[in-house]
């Protein structure tokens, strides 16, 4: 990283010309967008650098911003000039209803405020226990298996943080259906996709079509699973765990507390994202560290020597900071939330770049997070880089995995939590072993996860 180039893009009172990618002359970007956007985005990006205008058809343009001071303008310094664009919210909302994840303005900020004391830190090291209990569950089962097996790394990784996710969420495993549950998500992630760039706007929900059926069937399947878990909540002593928080959750101005409705979508969220995301970013991790053979080795022998044997604990993280550092540095290389969209309010300026109220923009942590002016040999995977003294000096935002300001990720104290804990737990025990000649393809359909799967060998150590 050149810490002394001085960018002409940030030159104050500089009034800046977007560069631009036009596309089809009538379609514009529209159909990459659809087919490809990272191939999209990062050619754009090495064509024409961190601030690029998209036409997507004539008179109508979006803008990728790829630089950690934009990202801070946008989601920090001048957030209030920033919303999440209708066309994510209404596709996203088929899933989610009106969750925390989706929701805006005044209902937005009385959902957070509601949900999260059960999110900070502290609250969550409470549930560190649930998700040992299912990591240890889960190696059990692979204990009994056969020894040297090869598998798909990434419907395991999902089942595994299904049942960290609903077992800390809810205190009830649901993984014995991973199964139906995972196909039904897969189902909604892609019609949701579909939905936002455009390809299904002339077909309704309400519609008889074979897709809109599929979607249907698969969102009825996961609001079935959380309102079962609700129904018997309300009728089960308490669990402490984050359920019993949300059910109890009142207004600190109204004195009220969530409505089913409110506490069905917000329970399906949190279930969502707090399986979909870590189950894609442990996935990536055993493909890097199959593939880095010196990293596993060097992660095995710290867990191994400061664990004995035994399982880890919230408490044991900061004896064993390389778990963290990898989990990190893989969500640096393949962020499970590849990019973030959001919509102006009014006219802004960003970093001398005008640009115009209700202009649609993308927040690029694929990119960032590879940028060569931030990132020493950015695409090598590097868990020193999270270790001091690496990790000092970066721009605040030349890495963010869960966003910023005030809407960043509200589950990410338990994902920093959730996936160090299942490296370590899993790295003592077996080994994995790339299985050769496959083709590892990124899918951005929804959250970034291996198009056809990571193959491995899976030993156990001796």
């Amino acid at each position: 990283m050149n810490a002394t180039a001085i960018r002409p893009d940030r030159l104050a009172g500089a009034a800046r010309s977007w560069p631009e990618v036009r596309g089809h002359w009538l379609r514009g970007c529209l159909r990459q967008v659809q087919r490809d956007p990272l191939g999209l985005y990062h050619g754009a990006w090495r064509e024409h650098g961190d601030y690029v205008r998209l036409r997507a058809f004539p008179g109508f343009y979006f803008y990728l911003l790829a630089h950690p001071d934009a990202i801070e303008h946008v989601l920090h310094a001048n957030h209030k000039n920033y919303r999440k664009p209708d066309s994510a919210n209404h596709s996203i909302g088929l899933l989610a209803g009106n969750g925390i994840i989706v929701s805006e303005g005044e209902f937005w900020r009385k959902q957070r405020r509601l949900m999260q004391p059960a999110f900070l830190r502290h609250q969550v090291v409470k549930l560190s226990s649930h998700m040992v209990e299912s990591t240890d569950a889960f190696i059990r089962q692979w204990e009994q298996a056969e020894d040297g097996r090869t598998l798909d790394i990434v419907p395991e990784m999902m089942q595994l943080a299904l049942r960290i996710a609903s077992t800390s969420l809810f205190s009830t495993d649901i993984s014995g259906d991973a199964d139906a549950i995972g196909r039904a998500y897969r189902t909604a992630f892609g019609y949701v996709s579909l939905k936002m760039n455009g390809r299904l706007m002339f077909s309704p929900l309400w519609m008889p079509t074979r897709r809109n059926r599929r979607f249907r069937q698969a969102k009825a399947l996961l609001d079935g699973v959380v309102l079962t878990l609700i129904a018997r909540r309300r009728h089960e002593p308490a669990k402490n765990d984050v359920l019993d928080l949300l059910l109890a959750a009142q207004d600190e101005e109204s004195g009220k507390g969530m409505t089913d409705e409110q506490l069905k979508d917000e329970a399906l969220t949190l279930l969502t994202a707090g399986h979909e995301t870590t189950g894609a970013a442990l996935s990536w991790a055993w493909y890097l560290l199959a593939t880095h053979p010196d990293v596993q080795h060097a992660l095995h022998e710290q867990v191994s020597s400061h664990l004995q044997g035994r399982s880890p604990t919230a408490e044991d993280l900061s004896s064993m900071p390389l778990a963290t550092a990898v989990f990190e540095e893989t969500m640096r290389l393949y962020p499970p939330a590849w990019g973030i969209p959001r919509e102006t309010i009014d006219e802004d300026e960003i970093c001398g770049y005008p640009i115009p109220a209700k202009a649609t923009i993308i927040l690029m942590q694929d990119i960032v997070h590879r940028h060569p002016d931030f990132w020493t040999e950015p695409d090598k995977f590097d868990p020193q880089r999270f270790l001091p003294p690496h990790n000092a000096g970066r721009p605040k935002f030349a890495y963010f995995p869960f966003g910023g300001g005030p809407r960043i990720c509200i589950g990410n104290h338990f994902a920093m939590l959730e996936g160090p804990l299942a490296l370590a737990a899993l790295t003592q025990r077996f080994q994995f072993t790339l299985v050769p000649n496959q083709a590892i393809v990124p899918d951005a359909t929804f959250t970034l996860r291996p198009k056809q799967g990571v193959y491995l060998t899976v030993r156990k150590h001796t």
